[in-house]
């Protein structure tokens, strides 16, 4: 059975530069995805009133490139997924990394706005509750 990576401080500092770059990645590819959703919809509702459809790019390919930013967007959380990594707010770019703690598992919190590691939480609390490492 395998079980779900944890990490020291020190891991989890080292791991910081990589989970810094994932998520601003995400933000710049959900941005996109975003974009994209709204320009099909504005296509949709330009074809729902009757315009002519070379009034906007293609609704293929509007669906198709959304579809491929949306898939990227789930590919880079799958990725911070695999290191453990919990994204608990992606505009804010919150994530808990698991660690233990005086024996038990508990979460350094982390956020991009955050210049260093320096807060952790137990399981049971959240972000309001964190306190310095």
């Amino acid at each position: 059975m395998e079980t779900d990576p944890t990490y020291t401080t020190d891991e989890a500092r080292r791991l910081l530069p990589q989970v810094r770059g994932t998520l601003l990645q995400l933000a710049i590819e959900r941005r996109r995805a975003d974009d994209a959703h709204a320009a099909l919809h504005r296509r949709l509702r330009t074809a729902d009133d009757g315009a002519a459809p070379n009034q906007a790019p293609d609704t293929d390919e509007l669906e198709a490139t959304t579809s491929e930013l949306r898939a990227r967007v789930r590919d880079l959380l799958d990725h911070l997924e695999s290191l453990g990594v919990v994204v608990r707010d992606l505009d804010a770019g919150l994530v808990d990394i698991p660690t233990i703690r005086d024996g038990e598992l508990a979460w350094l919190c982390w956020r991009l706005s955050d210049p260093e590691l320096a807060w952790w939480h137990t399981t049971s609390e959240g972000f309001s509750s964190r306190r310095p490492l």
